[in-house]
């Protein structure tokens, strides 16, 4: 259809009015807000020399950008007017961020305020915006203090946990001690008996081998002048010889300084060292910390105390730490969110399973901790508590309890109470054995455990089984990334499993803010990477010993998703040089086209725990099936190298990729599709959808193969997905990429097995292991359908020429059956909104763009002149264009602003 064109002297009349009215306007504020650096609020202890500081822009009216900025630096937030430290006086830019030049000297351990002030792009300026703070971190060459450790503990069944404390004597206090600590383990610092901060198993978990992280306290308040006591609780967590390579087998492991800056002199109070005293604590972790052996805790009640972290505390049982020599591993700062509670559940109901065995529920499954209260309970008696996340007398063909286990044994006094401390459960039910009566409710809580990242997006429509779902997936993704990496479940493994991160990826830049987590867990990626062979493990940071290509290959996508929400060309820079090496070794296992089982590393999985094909049914993937699925991966993985090239402009590379891709692409046909049947392989969804997806299929047979593809879900699955473990990930990608929402519509209303629908039908809080439910109740198999509600039916999408929403795509599915979508999107810019509404054959679609950004938009309309905007016609540029289906769309480009459009289907 030839789009009829407008009088260009009318549009120029309309544009000129309209430059004319914008002129004439009142002045809109615009105020700098959100000031961050890499998505952290005022951070402390960073260790990078030339940080980028970042904010966002809040702005009234539309259409504004920043034209120009000013950022500022002092030592002392009453010294920000004359700054000190720096200025960048003004600079014309619209990209809020600036990179500290190299030769701003930020020195070690002091702390400093920043402000920055904008300009629109017509000159008007802001106000300077609230002080923001950073502290730096400790250079090596700055620490002094000892590494310390317990005494090495032979031959016992539980591994203890510590207590460790030191006294200091202080003149003064100064007005700023930071306190900087190392710890290869799990530890809770404390000033005066009083805690330092509140975070559940500190610090985050890296490759403890070869990483340790640098956590900043602000200690200065609850120190005085005179004797003071600090004191450490900690406990070897995962730095444990089956684990990793633990240095002088010494474990937990801890290096702590405490310093002042002194005008411009740094100056340790104190630190790690022989001085430090040690004992056992009243509690121990049970089992041996590993696969399916997770235990709990053992807290002795009679044993409890509060005088270990005070001055006043008895020597006896105490013994010197051990000093030993420096870990060979590197130091750098915690730049990801610390852990927290983030939810507390009440006890909802208690039943008795059998004489004195008391069963107790909490209404959803959680990865987390317990806080239980027995006022009742006589000295010396011993309470066991076993955990589960299916009620403990379900029929399970597993133990449902995976040897999760806890015990306390009681003082008697009234004042009785279990709480976790350095280990936790993935749970929902709780048996008690050992109490005389059923517990009471009000006595029981649970805590749920998570990386502090807070929600960023929203999203509710007129199908209650979608919104069941979306909060269905937020919740296991918060159950999944306690310790600043995404794992595949709380109670079995505890392992950050690449595939199943790959299925959550899609969803966490939308559900969370998740900058800051994602970029650690890039990193710990890349701990875990062998630079002399290229091979990267199917797990990081915990090293996991097997290796297929869709497990270890998330290291590109994972760093392409950061450019593309956050605008991190530095993830690229950091991990392309291990994609390709990567990419090289698996290149070796290519013959005639096919990357061969025969020549892969031993595990080589395919697509796992598929519908019909999961643990315990018999009828795993075969060999060939597991060839074509990593064959297509493989093509993935290099067409994720070559987009990463091409923004690195390392155009050798990208070169050498795509002629890879070429030959993949061409031999793949010929070595899957099977002419007499007319599929791939064999007519299964994942078979035709991972083709069909890395552009494999031939040219002439795409649409055959996508009718085929379709016809599998719809009919021959009535509605239904038969994918598993990650290629369920990628085939909605592509039935996106098609355009073909309408079919994932069908897919996501599904009540029936296999599908989330079923899952919540069945009563699930979390989402499962395998389709049917078998063994894990709380995993990362399914976790992403919720990407689909903002990137499909919202439309919200990052434009791979514009990252980090400078500009991006606004193209929702309309799809039939829905009669509205609300959704919001915190971005890296500022809120998005979009949310329509059907009336009749009318359609009203309300976008908000934040400040400094624009979108194109795409209303899916043949006749331009039928869409209007805020009520008055649409005096936009627009180009007619065509979706993958053949549907014409009217795509025009919007600024900042809230505008409302409508238009008749």
């Amino acid at each position: 259809m030839e789009l009829k064109r407008k009088n260009p002297f009318i549009i120029g009349i309309t544009e000129s009015l309209m430059l004319l009215a914008v002129l004439l306007s009142p002045a809109m504020a615009i105020e700098p807000v959100d000031l961050n650096i890499a998505h952290v609020a005022e951070p402390a202890g960073i260790d990078d020399p030339v940080p980028t500081l970042r904010w966002s822009i809040n702005a009234e009216g539309s259409d504004v950008r920043q034209g120009a900025y000013s950022v500022r630096i002092a030592s002392r937030p009453d010294r920000l007017p004359t700054a000190d430290v720096w200025e960048s006086g003004k600079v014309k830019s619209g990209q809020p961020e600036i990179t500290i030049p190299e030769s701003v000297r930020l020195l070690s351990g002091a702390r400093y305020f920043w402000q920055v002030k904008v300009w629109d792009g017509r000159g008007e300026a802001s106000d300077w915006s609230e002080a923001s703070a950073f502290s730096m971190g400790l250079g090596e060459d700055d620490w002094n203090a000892d590494w310390m450790t317990p005494p090495a503990v032979q031959g016992k069944g539980e591994q203890p946990t510590w207590w460790m404390r030191r006294t200091v004597n202080l003149d003064a206090v100064p007005d700023r001690v930071a306190l900087g600590i190392v710890c290869l383990g799990y530890y809770e610092l404390y000033v005066n008996g009083k805690r330092v901060g509140d975070e559940p198993l500190a610090p985050s978990v890296t490759k403890l081998d070869k990483r340790g992280l640098s956590v900043t306290h602000e200690i200065g308040d609850l120190l005085r002048p005179g004797e003071n006591c600090i004191a450490l609780a900690c406990a070897s967590g995962w730095y444990l010889p089956h684990q990793f390579k633990v240095h002088e087998k010494s474990t937990p492991l801890i290096r702590l300084q405490a310093t002042t800056r002194n005008g411009g002199k740094l100056q340790t109070l104190f630190g790690s060292d022989a001085e430090w005293q040690v004992r056992e604590a009243n509690r121990s972790i049970i089992d041996k910390w590993g696969w399916n052996h997770f235990g709990g805790e053992a807290v002795d009640g009679r044993l409890a105390s509060s005088q270990w972290k005070e001055l006043e505390c008895p020597t006896e049982g105490w013994c010197p730490v051990r000093v030993v020599s420096p870990p060979p591993i590197e130091v750098s700062a915690r730049t990801c969110p610390p852990n927290r509670i983030g939810a507390t559940y009440k006890a909802e109901k208690v039943r008795e399973l059998s004489e004195g065995v008391y069963e107790v529920d909490f209404g959803r499954c959680l990865a987390g901790m317990v806080r239980l209260r027995f006022p009742d309970v006589p000295r010396d008696r011993k309470i066991t508590m076993r955990f589960f996340d299916l009620p403990a007398d379900y029929e399970s063909k597993k133990d449902q309890s995976y040897n999760q286990l806890s015990t306390y044994i009681a003082r008697g006094d009234g004042t009785d109470v279990f709480e976790n401390k350095f280990n936790y459960a993935g749970f929902r039910y709780v048996t008690f054995e050992g109490l005389d009566a059923p517990p009471e409710l009000e006595n029981l809580e649970a805590m749920l455990v998570e990386t502090a990242l807070d929600p960023v997006g929203s999203f509710h429509c007129s199908n209650e089984l979608f919104n069941r779902i979306h909060e269905l997936n937020a919740h296991t993704i918060r159950c999944l990334n306690l310790g600043g990496y995404h794992v595949d479940c709380p109670q079995r493994e505890r392992n950050g499993y690449g595939a199943d991160g790959q299925t959550a990826m899609p969803a966490y830049p939308y559900l969370f803010d998740s900058e800051a987590y994602l970029h650690k867990w890039l990193m710990d990626w890349l701990d875990v990477f062998e630079p002399e062979t290229g091979r990267i493990p199917h797990t990081a940071p915990i090293q996991h010993k097997a290796e297929s290509p869709a497990w270890g290959g998330i290291v590109g996508p994972l760093a392409w998703q950061q450019y593309l929400f956050y605008g991190d060309r530095r993830a690229l820079e950091l991990a392309f040089p291990a994609v390709g090496a990567n990419l090289q070794r698996l290149q070796s296992w290519v013959r005639d086209g096919v990357l061969l089982k025969e020549l892969a590393a031993p595990k080589f999985h395919g697509d796992w725990v598929a519908a019909g094909r999961g643990m315990g049914s018999g009828n795993g993937p075969t060999w060939e099936m597991k060839e074509l699925f990593n064959t297509a991966y493989l093509i993935y993985l290099w067409q994720t190298y070559a987009n990463m090239g091409r923004v690195l402009g390392e155009n050798v590379e990208v070169t050498k990729a795509e002629a890879v891709i070429a030959l993949l692409q061409e031999s793949y046909h010929g070595n899957f599709f099977n002419e007499k049947s007319g599929y791939y392989l064999i007519p299964e969804q994942a078979y035709q959808a991972m083709p069909l997806w890395v552009g494999a299929v031939p040219a002439d047979r795409r649409d055959e193969m996508h009718a085929r593809l379709i016809d599998l879900i719809e009919n021959k699955c009535n509605g239904h997905l038969d994918t598993g473990l990650p290629a369920t990930t990628f085939l909605l990608d592509y039935l996106e990429e098609s355009d073909s929402h309408e079919t994932i519509y069908t897919i996501m209303n599904k009540k029936t097995y296999p599908g989330w629908g079923y899952m919540l039908e069945q009563g699930a809080t979390t989402i499962w292991e395998q389709w049917d439910g078998y063994w894990s109740q709380i995993h990362s198999c399914f976790a992403g359908p919720a990407s689909w509600f903002y990137t499909g039916l919202a439309g919200i999408r990052p434009d791979p020429e514009h990252p980090g929403f400078e500009q991006f795509d606004l193209k929702p599915a309309f799809v039939e059956g829905l009669d509205f979508v609300e959704t919001t999107y915190d971005s890296l810019r500022g809120p998005i909104g979009s949310s329509w509404r059907r009336d009749g054959e009318r359609m009203e679609w309300t976008v908000t763009i934040p400040a400094n950004s624009s979108a194109m938009v795409y209303v899916p309309c043949s006749d331009p002149k039928a869409i209007r905007l805020d009520g008055g016609p649409l005096s936009r540029k627009i180009e007619a264009v065509r979706n993958s289906k053949g549907a014409e769309l009217q795509r025009f480009r919007l600024p900042s602003g809230t505008w409302k459009l409508d238009w008749n289907r």
